[in-house]
C-alpha cells in the first residue's frame, strides 16, 4: 500500500520540515489498509515522528476505538499502564486506548508531556478522535526543542537552576475519582491500589513521598525528575516536563497550582518565567482540528515533540 504527503492548513515548517508531517492514503482508505501500512512501515513511521516531531495520519476510515487500538499495537511498542497520572480517565481498549480526560470540557489542559512527573514516562503518545466536536476541540502541539531554546535564551538563570536541580511535583489526591477536576484522579486509581498499604508500596517504588490527610486525601511529592532532557537519538535538548501545566492548571478544591511544582532542592520555581513560557507556547503552537470519519485518524507523537 502507498501513501502520499498531505498539507494541512495548520502545519508549520521548522528547519525545513513539516510539523506535523501529514500522510494520507494514495489508494484504499479503509482501516485494514492503514493497519497494513503501519505494520509494514512501523520503523519508518517512528523515525518520521522523531524527525518531524509528529505524524498525522489523515484520510483513513477508522470506525472505532478497536480500530485505533489495532493501529497502535501494529507499531509494536511496549504498552504503558496509566499509573501515576493525574487525569481522570478510563481504559477503553486493553491498556492501549484511554479516554483523554473526563473533567468538564471548560477545564483547560495546559501544555505538558504525558506523565512527565513520573520517573519513566512513555516514549510515544497517540491521539485519536472518535466523535469530533461541533466547535473547538483542537489538539495543540509544539516542538519541545523550540521551547527549550526559548527557555534557555529568555530565562537563563531559571533554566540553569532547573538543569541543576530538576523539579518535584506536589499534588493532593482524593480517595475517589473526582471527574469535576482535570487532576481529579484518586490515589486509588493513580497507584492502582485498593488500600493505603498498596498505595504506599507503589509510591515507595517510584520515590514518591506521601502524607495522609484527615479526610482521606493523600498529599504526594514526587521524586526529583528532570525538566530539561536531551534526546539521545538526535541530540536535541527538550523542554520535557509538566511545569507549565502544574503551575497554571493543577487547580481544584484541594490544590494550589502555584505550589504544585518546586525545584528539586525545595526552592520555588520562577512563576513569571513559566507564565512567559506558557505565552510562548500558545503563540507558537500548532492546533489542528480533528474531523469526522472517514478522516478521523491517529496522530503519532514521540516523547521529544
Amino acid at each position: 500500500m502507498s501513501v502520499r504527503q498531505v498539507k494541512i492548513a495548520e502545519e508549520t515548517i521548522v528547519d525545513g520540515r513539516a510539523f506535523p508531517l501529514t500522510l494520507g492514503p494514495a489508494g484504499d482508505s479503509n482501516a485494514a489498509s492503514l493497519l497494513e501500512f503501519v505494520r509494514n512501515h512501523k520503523e519508518s513511521l517512528l523515525q518520521q515522528a522523531l524527525l518531524h516531531g509528529a505524524v498525522l495520519l489523515r484520510g483513513w476510515d477508522l470506525k472505532s476505538a478497536e480500530d485505533f487500538a489495532q493501529i497502535g499495537e501494529a507499531l509494536a511498542l511496549e504498552k504503558f499502564p496509566y499509573v501515576g497520572g493525574a487525569a481522570p480517565r478510563t481504559n477503553v481498549v486493553r491498556d492501549v486506548v484511554f479516554t483523554t480526560n473526563e473533567s468538564p470540557p471548560e477545564c483547560p489542559i495546559p501544555f505538558h508531556h504525558e506523565m512527565a512527573q513520573c520517573p519513566t514516562p512513555p516514549s510515544y503518545v497517540l491521539f485519536y478522535c472518535d466523535t469530533p466536536p461541533a466547535s473547538g476541540g483542537e489538539t495543540p502541539i509544539i516542538l519541545s526543542s523550540e521551547v527549550a531554546r526559548y527557555f534557555r535564551v529568555k530565562h537563563k538563570a531559571f533554566y540553569e537552576a532547573v538543569k541543576k536541580h530538576g523539579v518535584r511535583y506536589v499534588r493532593v489526591m482524593p480517595s475517589e475519582d473526582d471527574n469535576s477536576s482535570p487532576i481529579g484522579r484518586s490515589w486509588k486509581s493513580t497507584f492502582n491500589a485498593a488500600t493505603r498499604e498498596e498505595a504506599e508500596a507503589a509510591m515507595k517504588a517510584i520515590g514518591t513521598e506521601w502524607e495522609w490527610l484527615e479526610n482521606g486525601d493523600c498529599k504526594t511529592t514526587t521524586a526529583v525528575v528532570p525538566a530539561v532532557k536531551v534526546n539521545e537519538q538526535n541530540g536535541q535538548e527538550m523542554f520535557f516536563n509538566s511545569m507549565v501545566a502544574a503551575y497554571t492548571g493543577w487547580t481544584d478544591s484541594r490544590n494550589d497550582p502555584t505550589k504544585a511544582v518546586i525545584l528539586g532542592n525545595g526552592e520555588p520555581v520562577d512563576g513569571d518565567a513559566l507564565l512567559d513560557i506558557e505565552k510562548y507556547q500558545i503563540e507558537n503552537r500548532v492546533a489542528f482540528k480533528f474531523v469526522a470519519s472517514p478522516h478521523c485518524s491517529p496522530t503519532l507523537v514521540p516523547w521529544s515533540f
